[in-house]
């Protein structure tokens, strides 16, 4: 068979459906994945692939897909896409109905997402619920993103224990670590290995990190409002009032981190990261 040309036209389209397709399934996974102090703590996974790798493809993706629509619409459909323009305005809109009804979808969905109207809000709030929901099923590391922290500083977090302590118990359990400012997050990807098993390995020969003492997290966040979480993170609050009604908590506006941690056992700035997201 003789071989035909290459076709700019056919790769760019079968392209644009491809990344299409990545970017809609690696959004859905985004939408109902755990928060990134969860799922890096525990180094979750999603059909073998990680948060950070899903965001990644995510992100990638968008970019291919807007680079190829350029190509598509500006380089190889240049002509046809001109002449139809110009058609269209020597002839006239002919559809001005919608294109009038296109603008209006488009800002009711734009506005009303920014603006949690319904059903954008509710929509958006059930995504943070099942986000939440890897709770029952994970352990919240002590400290948000406490994977980025490096064997120096946990050493820090325990009484009469050295950076050495922490490199000659993590040898005795196979962990292999090159330097002592690796994070856990790094032992954890060469190891093959969870941050928050490695943190269940030291905790277990020290106890728990003395973590509000030697890192001063939480000092002066209890004062801090919902309505303040809010402000500073853009949220709504109707989003926040929802998250902890599931976890069985009636707020308002003015209740504290300080108050919704005393009801959940848990610190400040604990409450702090389940409310954020972070």
């Amino acid at each position: 068979m003789k071989r035909t040309k290459f076709s700019l036209r056919s790769f760019t389209s079968f392209t644009l459906v491809f990344s299409t397709l990545l970017m809609s399934f690696s959004g859905f996974i985004l939408y109902v994945a755990p928060p990134s102090r969860i799922a890096y703590w525990h180094n979750w996974r999603l059909i073998i692939f990680s948060k950070e790798e899903w965001q990644a493809l995510h992100t990638i993706f968008s970019f291919m897909f807007f680079i190829l629509f350029v190509i598509h619409l500006f380089y190889i459909n240049w002509k046809a896409f001109l002449s139809y323009i110009k058609s269209k305005v020597r002839a006239g809109l002919n559809k001005k109905w919608e294109l009038a009804s296109s603008i209006v979808i488009s800002s009711i969905f734009f506005i009303g997402t920014l603006d949690s109207w319904i059903p954008f809000g509710p929509v958006m709030a059930f995504g943070t619920k099942v986000k939440n929901s890897w709770e029952k099923s994970y352990i919240n590391p002590p400290v948000s993103h406490m994977e980025a922290y490096t064997i120096e500083k946990i050493a820090q977090m325990f009484q009469n224990v050295t950076v050495d302590d922490l490199l000659n118990l993590l040898d005795e359990n196979n962990i292999k670590v090159a330097r002592s400012d690796e994070t856990l997050k790094e032992i954890g990807s060469k190891n093959k290995i969870a941050p928050a098993k490695i943190y269940e390995i030291i905790s277990g020969r020290y106890g728990e990190a003395e973590i509000r003492s030697s890192t001063g997290a939480g000092t002066g966040m209890g004062k801090i409002t919902l309505k303040q979480v809010a402000k500073e993170k853009g949220q709504d609050m109707t989003v926040l009032l929802t998250i902890l009604k599931d976890r069985g908590i009636d707020a308002t506006p003015q209740t504290t981190l300080k108050e919704i941690a005393s009801k959940l056992g848990i610190s400040a700035q604990e409450a702090y990261s389940i409310l954020t997201n972070q």
